[in-house]
């Protein structure tokens, strides 16, 4: 029986902390993120896009797809090290809107926390 792979705690931790939400990615966040999977999909020969539009997938499905191909793929040409690396620019803007997501959440519970404490003084 072969042992598993070790688990990549890193990228654990990058699904684990996005929002299990759609997240609003802009438009040209959503085109290096389609383009990062498409060079991936083109250099390895894999199906790396997903069937749904990235725009209606959670961000945390999302992460997930991004950081397991990074951890299972290996290049073995230039080409390839190229899409590879993609994947880690790919996962850096999914992670920052999935934090503005966190952050924008959390100050509008503040807000409204604010304004009910403001309501009954």
């Amino acid at each position: 029986m072969a042992t598993p792979p070790p688990t990549d705690l890193a990228g654990e931790r990058l699904v684990r902390k996005t929002p299990d939400r759609i997240l609003p990615l802009d438009e040209s966040d959503q085109e290096y993120i389609r383009t990062g999977l498409e060079a991936v999909q083109e250099a390895f020969g894999i199906a790396a896009l997903p069937d749904a539009p990235l725009a209606l997938m959670p961000g945390r499905t999302l992460m997930r797809l991004l950081v397991d191909l990074r951890a299972r793929l290996r290049p073995r040409n230039p080409d390839q090290t190229a899409a590879w690396g993609r994947l880690a620019g790919a996962i850096l803007v999914l992670d920052t809107a999935g934090e503005f997501a966190t952050q924008h959440s959390l100050a509008e519970e503040r807000r409204r926390t604010m304004e009910r404490d403001d309501l009954e003084d």
